[in-house]
Formats: structure tokens, C-alpha cells, sequence
């Protein structure tokens, strides 16, 4: 038997045995095991307890109430009072001053929030379900409505099914609160950026038997690419009933939609990472066509949260969600590769347009429950999850060098030739899993291991406009396995090992495309966690080692499909202090990210990255905050054209000035405050490349009540 398959046989065996132990333990009576309901939304501790700090919170993303301190593996949680310091906008920027994540690697892009953890992709979540599919089909969520972000780092497929090997993000929802609040919130900033959002919450009658909130926002702006808008608005009510003292049902309506343009332009390598001898390609340049570029995307969903405490010590649960989303792509890109320089600057331009719509329905099922047996705490969760998900592209059409021209030095607009389009409908693509899994963690006095085991029924649909589909169907098993020693003093140290896969769909949308195979691989982890006795200090580093098969790469040709094996290995520090007045974040992630086969560079991830968040409050009313980060060098992809090119290292500053009187709040946030121009991400040598973002400042007044 080789040493995976042991591994496998040790994580299946606390699972197991817990499994046995649930009916006597059902019977006993118990002091001190009992499970309370979840509380109705995550919240924050305290900022004057806790601040930054997240070892003592509880991330929703393990589905077990444990802190993370406690856990044998990397879990990081950005808080609302880091958001709202650091000035965060979106997804992408609240996770910028998180390690192992590489936020922003694909530059400022009004159609998702890049970020990839541990040097691989990140699959996205929101409470707890899975919520992209395919691409370029929905509105990015939006951030004011969230209560926290989390990102569970290593592979998590144990946990959640289909999964990439460096981590996940899951976003925190807001749901209603019992103690009546709110605030109204105004924003004006760079590039005529205009917002206004309110976030209202509390009991509906006096027994606080039914809760409220109510969250919405509007926005009108600009962005750092001339005739790019990113306007929109979210609306999101919910509702929690507390049917008893055991059952409470939640229901969170969720409304969005954004209008504008791509802001990604695909813009040359030779005027922008390489300075032309023609001239230069500001970040500003739009290469396509105002009043017929869009990218318009909607998005409706609705989410149910059912908790019921059956017994003293045990909790059923299921959270459960169905989206409809849509978009229209409408957009011009210079031919690809382009050498301006040889052309004065003028050159063919690609016009590409489709319109995409996804269904999606989610649904998670578990039983929890804690008890003691002997000298062991057992905090158990089983149960049951199904994702069924539909994507399709109709009007689809790309047309090479049929966009006319453009002087990318000096852009004229007027030549647009929409007379040549004849957009087809793309084959639909269907995604259906059911997962079951069981996971326990073991207290044993100072002791802690935590496992888990899954095991999946896929399959990956691809309905051909005629003849039969293609059908790719698998099953899994996956698992992970954790061990921690709890000092006295603090200091944590563990080990732990994980293991992930995921379906992987053609990026062309046709049949042959789609016979790929799954990507696997697994995870092994040495890290040390620290919190101080005062709570004060936390450290945690971790050095992990992550072996990927059949990881999709840029093919031989442009738009091709390969698969390759990866290697990554590397390691991440954060160091948390808090004083009185004074509350400081450290991070650095050094990584080694490897094509298996070449030795080379996986693209698009930077190898190493320090950041460093500081807030000071001055008095009774003012407080400041300045950061910095260092970004290091990556590589574009190969992309048909050997090894791809080097992008330097950016190192950019970010500050806060905050006020507070009363129930008012005035902030004023800055990010890339010396206002770097820079380039964030190329592909093939002599292709193209996209801008990171520049400097962003934003003034801010909330009024809470």
C-alpha cells in the first residue's frame, strides 16, 4: 500500500469512530456539551477587544463553531473594520493585505475580483455555496453586503466538492440583528465616482420573534479607462422568523446590476511592458467603441437559512440558494499579437459579443453536534450537499482584425463595422454534483485532530447544438487530516494534509474541448499558530507544499487547451499587535510556483508579496492608517510564443484619515497613493498585457443610528 493510501486509511479512522459513537451518545445526559443555534449573522469581536485579530473567531467557512486558533489548518478572516480602514471597494481590494492571497493579479477588471490563493485560482463561495460558474455571466457581489470575507487556504474539497487546491473564498452575507441599528453611507472619489448605500436592521414586533434588515446601494462612476463606466445598484432584504427557541428560518433576497464597459483592454505588449519607439499606451487607452462597447450584467438570488436544535447537543441545518444572472458583452481588443510600432500605432482590432445567462441551485444539509466521550470532545458534522448548474452563450461571435482600426497612440473613434457580425448560439454547459461527507474534530485535552472524508458523484454536461452531448462523469473521494498541540503558553503547533479535485470545462464551449480530465492533487502543511495571553499578539506561519495533475495551462496555440502538472511550495507569516491605540498587521507569502515538466514559472503569480497595515487613533475623535505593499515579479503565460515575459515588482502605499464625532463617521481613503503606473499581468511574449490600478481616492461620511 503506498503512503497516499495510508494517509487515506488514518483520516478515515476518527471519522468513522465518531460515527459510532452518535447513538449512545444521544442517550447520555450531558452538563456542559450543549449546542446553542448558530447566531442569526457573524459579527465582528469587538474592535477594542480583539481589533484585527482573528485567531478567537469563528470562520463559517469549516462548518464547524471552531476558532481558528483551534484549527490544524490556514484560515484567514477579513473583518468589516478592516474593510472599511482600508478602504476596500470590492472583494478584490478587501483581500490585498492578506497572506497567501494574491489580490489584483489580473489588474483592474470591471468583470470579476481577481485573487488566487497559494498561486492557484480560488474558487468563490457565499455562505458556504458555491457561486461562479463558467465566466463573464454575473454581476461580481458586491461587498457592502457582506459581513466578512474568508478565505479557507489548502485544498478544500473535503469540505465543499469541487475545489481548487489553493484554497477558497467564502463571503459572510449581513442577515438581521436583534439590537435595532443602522447607518446611511455617501462616497465621492476619483473618476467621478458617485455612491450612496444604507444598511438598516432590527426586531419587527417586541418579543424580537421577527428580525429585519434591509441593505442597499447605488453608484454612478467612472474608471481609469476613458469611456468605461461601472455603475450599479444591489438591494438585498432579508428576514429571520424565530419559529422557537430552537428554530429560527432566515430568507435574504439579493438584487443586483451593473452597467459600463470592460475595463480589461488587452492592450499591446510593444507601447506598454515594452516603451515603443512610436509612443506610449496609457492605462487610459480604450481601444473599442463608445456608445457600442458594454458589459451590462443582472443578478437575482434568494437564500434560505434553516437552523432547528433537535436535541440538547445537536443541530440540523441546511442552507440553501437558487440564482438567475445574465450579461451582454459587447467589445473591441487589438488583434492579438499586435506590433504597433512598426504600424505608426495603427492596428486591427478583434470585435467580439455574447450574451450569457446562468441558473443555479444550491443546497447544503447538516447535522452537527458535540458531545464528550471519555476524555476526548467531539464537535461532528455530517451531511449532504447538491449543486446543479446551467451556463449558456448565445449571439456569440468573435471576429479577428473584422473591428477595423485603431491608433492605439492616439485613438479616433468612428470606425466601428458591426455590419459583419453573424452571432451563432454555443453549446449549453451543465454542472450536477451530490456530495456526503463527515468530519470530526477531536479535542483530547491539549490535543486536536481533525478529519474528515467526502466522496462525489459528478458530472459535466456539455449540450451539443446537434448530435449527442458530451458527458463527463466522475466520482471522488477526498479527504484531510489535521494535528495540533495547544501549549499553555499559547504557541499551537500542527500538521496537516488535504486533498482536492475539480471538473474542468474547454474555454472554446465546444464538445471536444470538454473531454477533459478532472484536476487533482493534495496538500501537505507544518504551521504554528500564537496568540498571546492578553490577546494582544497573534502570530501564525505556515509552510505548505501543494502537488497539482492535469492543471489547465494556455495551449500550444493561442486559445489551445493543455494539461499540465504543478508544484508549489512556499510559506506565509502574519503577525498581529494591538495596543492600546496602535493595532498593526504584518504579512508576507513567499511562494514556488512550478510547471512539473519544464521547471518553469506558472504564470500570473507573483512569488512574493509583504504587506503591512498600520491605525493609530489620536484622541477621542481622529485616527489614521497607512500601508504598504510589495509586490514581487511574475511571468505571463507562454501562450504559443516560448517562455512568456517578466513583469517587475510593484511596491505601492495606501493611507486612511478618519474623524468621528457623535453618530458621525468622515473618512478619507487613498490606494496606490503615489499613483504607479504599472503593468499587473502579460500574456505570450509579444502579446498583450493590462494595467494594475491606479491611484483611487475616495471620501466617505456615514451617519449611524
Amino acid at each position: 500500500m503506498n503512503q497516499s493510501a495510508i494517509t487515506r486509511q488514518l483520516y478515515c479512522v476518527p471519522a468513522i469512530l465518531s460515527l459510532f459513537m452518535v447513538t449512545p451518545v444521544l442517550a447520555e445526559e450531558t452538563t456542559d456539551s450543549s449546542v446553542e443555534l448558530p447566531t442569526v449573522s457573524v459579527t465582528s469581536q469587538n474592535a477594542n477587544e480583539l481589533g484585527y485579530i482573528e485567531l478567537e473567531k469563528e470562520p463559517k467557512v469549516g462548518k464547524l463553531a471552531v476558532p481558528t486558533q483551534d484549527q490544524p489548518f490556514s484560515v484567514s478572516i477579513v473583518d468589516p473594520e478592516f474593510m472599511k480602514d482600508t478602504g476596500a471597494k470590492t472583494i478584490q481590494d478587501a483581500l490585498l493585505y492578506t497572506p497567501g492571497v494574491y489580490a489584483g493579479n489580473f489588474g483592474l477588471d470591471t468583470r470579476i475580483d481577481g485573487a488566487s490563493v497559494r498561486g492557484i485560482n480560488a474558487g468563490r463561495y457565499r455562505d458556504g455555496l458555491r457561486e461562479v460558474y463558467g465566466s463573464y455571466n454575473s454581476v461580481r457581489t458586491n461587498i457592502y453586503a457582506l459581513e466578512s470575507l474568508e478565505v479557507l487556504k489548502g485544498p478544500s474539497s473535503m469540505l465543499y466538492g469541487q475545489g481548487d487546491l489553493g484554497g477558497l473564498i467564502n463571503s459572510v452575507s449581513k442577515l438581521p440583528k436583534a439590537e435595532k441599528g443602522g447607518e446611511i453611507w455617501g462616497q465621492y472619489g476619483s473618476f467621478n465616482r458617485k455612491q450612496i448605500a444604507f444598511d438598516v436592521t432590527g426586531p419587527i414586533d417586541d418579543d424580537e420573534q421577527f428580525l429585519y434588515r434591509i441593505v442597499g446601494l447605488q453608484r454612478d462612476s467612472d474608471t481609469q479607462v476613458d469611456h468605461v463606466e461601472d455603475d450599479g445598484y444591489m438591494i438585498s432584504p432579508s428576514f429571520t422568523w424565530n419559529i422557537s427557541d430552537k428554530t429560527r428560518l432566515s430568507l435574504l433576497f439579493n438584487r443586483q446590476e451593473n452597467k459600463g464597459q470592460i475595463s480589461a483592454q488587452f492592450l499591446p505588449q510593444d507601447g506598454t511592458l515594452d516603451r515603443a519607439s512610436q509612443g506610449y499606451i496609457g492605462s487610459e487607452t480604450f481601444v473599442g467603441e463608445p456608445g457600442w462597447d458594454k458589459y451590462d450584467r443582472e443578478k437575482t438570488e434568494v437564500t434560505v437559512f434553516f437552523d432547528h436544535q433537535f436535541a440538547d447537543n445537536w443541530t440540523f441545518s441546511t442552507t440553501a440558494r437558487y440564482t438567475d444572472s445574465s450579461s451582454e458583452t459587447r467589445e473591441h481588443w487589438v488583434d492579438i499579437p499586435s506590433n504597433p510600432s512598426a504600424t505608426n500605432g495603427l492596428v486591427n482590432r478583434t470585435i467580439f459579443m455574447a450574451d450569457a445567462e446562468t441558473q443555479i441551485f444550491n443546497i447544503d444539509a447538516r447535522v452537527n453536534g458535540v458531545f464528550d466521550l471519555g476524555a476526548t470532545r467531539h464537535n461532528l458534522v455530517v451531511g449532504i450537499d447538491r449543486q446543479d448548474a446551467k451556463w449558456e452563450q448565445d449571439n456569440y461571435f468573435s471576429g479577428r482584425s473584422l473591428g477595423g482600426t485603431i491608433n492605439v497612440f492616439d485613438p479616433q473613434y468612428g470606425n466601428l463595422q458591426d455590419q459583419v457580425l453573424n452571432p451563432q448560439d454555443r453549446p449549453d454547459n451543465e454542472i450536477k454534483q451530490t456530495g456526503v461527507y463527515v468530519a470530526d474534530h477531536i479535542e483530547i485535552g491539549k490535543v486536536v485532530l481533525s478529519a474528515g472524508l467526502r466522496h462525489d458523484w459528478a458530472e459535466n454536461r456539455t449540450l451539443a447544438l446537434t448530435g449527442p452531448d458530451t458527458v463527463s462523469d466522475e466520482e471522488e473521494t477526498t479527504g484531510r487530516i489535521g494535528l495540533m498541540y495547544r501549549f499553555d503558553n499559547g504557541l499551537s503547533p500542527y500538521v496537516s494534509y488535504a486533498e482536492a479535485f475539480s471538473m474542468n470545462l474547454g474555454n472554446d464551449g465546444t464538445a471536444a474541448a470538454n473531454t477533459l480530465k478532472p484536476t487533482t492533487g493534495d496538500q501537505e502543511e507544518v504551521g504554528i499558530k500564537y496568540l498571546s495571553p492578553d490577546k494582544s499578539l497573534a502570530i501564525t506561519v505556515a509552510y505548505f507544499d501543494i502537488t497539482q495533475e492535469n492543471r489547465i495551462s494556455d495551449g500550444a496555440t493561442p486559445g489551445g487547451v493543455e494539461q499540465i502538472g504543478a508544484v508549489v511550495d512556499g510559506w506565509e507569516l502574519q503577525i498581529n499587535k494591538r495596543w492600546d491605540n496602535f493595532e498593526t498587521q504584518l504579512g508576507y507569502t513567499d511562494l514556488n510556483a512550478k510547471n512539473d515538466s519544464t521547471g518553469e514559472r506558472l504564470p500570473y503569480v507573483a512569488e512574493q508579496i509583504a504587506t503591512w497595515w498600520n491605525k493609530l487613533y489620536l484622541g477621542n475623535n481622529w485616527r489614521v492608517g497607512a500601508g504598504i505593499r510589495y509586490i514581487g515579479d511574475n511571468v505571463g503565460s507562454d501562450y504559443g510564443a516560448g517562455a512568456g515575459p517578466k513583469i517587475p515588482s510593484e511596491t505601492l502605499y495606501d493611507a486612511m484619515l478618519g474623524y468621528s464625532i457623535d453618530q458621525w463617521d468622515f473618512t478619507l481613503d487613498a490606494k496606490n497613493l503615489t499613483d504607479e503606473e504599472f503593468i499587473s499581468w502579460c500574456r505570450g511574449d509579444g502579446f498583450d498585457c493590462g494595467y494594475g490600478e491606479r491611484r483611487n481616492v475616495t471620501a466617505n461620511v456615514r451617519y449611524s443610528f
